[in-house]
């Protein structure tokens, strides 16, 4: 399967944050994220699905339990299942591409 960008929607998660679900099968899933402004912290969260998290453009400070990250362009994260995480765009439209196993049910 492809997605083309071109053929992508986003979809308004709040008045910072849009997100685009790219790809998904039943076990995976791909998610484009888009912040439109800096400072505005996301929700510190846990879920059962594993995440790994690309950074496509702009910085973030990222938090993991205790732990703080500073990462931009073409950093990974890898978050294991039912941790505490979330983040903090550092500039305005700076996106993230979230992928998950199994698949987030709540985002379809």
């Amino acid at each position: 399967m492809i997605s083309y960008q071109k053929d992508q929607i986003f979809q308004k998660v709040d008045d910072n944050t849009e997100r685009c679900i790219v790809t998904h099968s039943e076990k995976m899933m791909a998610v484009r994220v888009r912040f439109k402004e800096s400072g505005k912290e996301t929700t510190l969260h846990s879920h059962p699905e594993e995440q790994v998290t690309y950074i496509v453009k702009g910085k973030f400070k990222f938090f993991e339990e205790e732990r703080v990250y500073i990462v931009g362009p073409g950093d990974f994260l890898r978050f294991d299942a039912d941790v505490r995480h979330g983040c903090i765009p550092l500039e305005p439209d700076s996106e993230l591409i979230d992928t998950f196993t199994p698949i987030r049910k709540d985002f379809l």
